[in-house]
């Protein structure tokens, strides 16, 4: 009865928004059918995640599903293997409704795809959903799904977490298997889970990695570093830390652009430029800037990296916790220019994923750490004492 009633809520909730372009499938009757006869995987014990819906970013593979990459040329057959990360969820117990749309090849900060129709914002009209994962952020604003995967590469997951008013995880790459996960570049790729409360997000987090994330009762004897005058400093001294300001290395962006434009165009090699007309205006120019980097400059943005990595370190000395907005700007608007506004809104988030360290998104406001269970466990304590999830700016 548990799973029926779900199903149905996720139906109901996709009939309502099917003008949203959220599912890269149409419509609520394939996500009922397959659902009603996808053979589960033998569950976990104990199947802590039963009945809990959720959707996949469509640069993962799900067996039988089509991969898209938010993209028309990829997904004309369906995935043979399932990756990993999804296995570890259905053995929980949990419900697949379908992929989620998203931003052409999870490269950019609105979900406005040209190809499988613009990503809408269910909770705040006139802003985009965010990108890249926008629409798995939008599918659990919209209530399609309870939780979602999405990768996050300089903010996917944490851009459309502040945009649609939920909570996501960046956790360190290499924590989770990204087997059977497109790349886009692979020294930061990672796929991270989506939810509407940091509670759930913990419970899925335990069920991808197999770590529980112990309560934390206060912040009382935590150091929180503060950056950009994070709006919500004020009510993390009321929970008992002590705070001190601290600034963003911004020098790192200079050589983690580099990189991941190195690494995205080997991404794309077997296509690019070959196969150009097919890619949307956006893309291609993002390739084009990345084009001639050797790997002479290269190296030498990897060992700039590694050594803006040590400052920080070395800065963090003493810091607990560092809380930042999410987002660097404004939400991006219905419409906007994406290369206009991309820099600044996802400034932030692609400094955290430069320094390699875990974050969470509860909206617009970020918690960094060292490790997942440390900003999960500050984020449950700030839920747990009343703090609610910041709408974007």
């Amino acid at each position: 009865m548990e799973r029926e009633a779900a199903i149905a809520r996720s139906a109901e909730a996709i009939r309502l928004h099917s003008g949203h372009n959220i599912l890269i499938e149409s419509g609520a009757e394939p996500v009922i059918d397959r659902l009603a006869g996808r053979d589960l995987l033998p569950p976990a014990a104990p199947a802590e995640l039963s009945a809990w819906t959720f959707v996949v970013k469509d640069m993962i593979d799900v067996a039988g599903l089509r991969t898209t990459r938010g993209s028309v040329l990829y997904g004309s057959e369906e995935a043979l293997t399932t990756a990993p990360c999804v296995e570890r969820l259905e053995r929980a117990g949990a419900l697949l409704v379908g992929k989620a749309n998203q931003h052409e090849f999870a490269w950019g900060v609105t979900s406005e795809n040209p190809h499988w129709g613009d990503v809408r914002n269910p909770r705040h009209a006139q802003l985009t959903p965010g990108g890249s994962s926008g629409g798995t952020a939008a599918a659990l604003a919209a209530g399609i799904a309870r939780f979602g995967l999405g990768t996050d590469t300089g903010g996917s997951v944490r851009i459309p977490a502040a945009c649609c008013g939920v909570v996501g995880l960046r956790p360190r790459v290499g924590v989770l298997p990204v087997e059977g996960v497109a790349p886009v570049a692979p020294m930061f790729d990672v796929v991270g889970p989506m939810a509407t409360s940091v509670a759930d997000c913990a419970r899925v987090w335990r069920a991808l990695s197999g770590a529980a994330v112990p309560p934390l009762d206060s912040l009382s004897g935590l150091v929180v570093g503060v950056a950009e005058g994070c709006a919500q400093a004020g009510e993390f001294a009321h929970l008992g830390a002590e705070l001190r300001e601290i600034a963003l290395p911004y020098d790192i962006l200079l050589p983690y652009w580099t990189i991941v434009g190195a690494q995205a165009r080997r991404t794309h090699e077997a296509t690019y430029p070959r196969n150009a007309a097919s890619y949307s205006a956006g893309v291609r120019r993002k390739l084009d800037d990345a084009a001639g980097i050797g790997h002479r400059e290269y190296r030498r943005a990897v060992e700039e990296l590694a050594a803006a990595r040590a400052r920080f370190s070395a800065e963090m000395a003493g810091i607990d916790i560092l809380i930042t907005p999410t987002l660097g700007g404004p939400a991006p608007r219905v419409g906007c220019d994406e290369a206009a506004v991309r820099g600044e809104v996802g400034r932030i988030t692609a400094v955290v994923s430069a320094l390699g360290l875990p974050a969470l998104a509860i909206g617009d406001l970020q918690a960094v750490g060292r490790s997942e269970a440390d900003v999960l466990r500050v984020g449950r304590c700030w839920e747990a004492a009343g703090g609610g999830i910041p709408a974007p700016c």
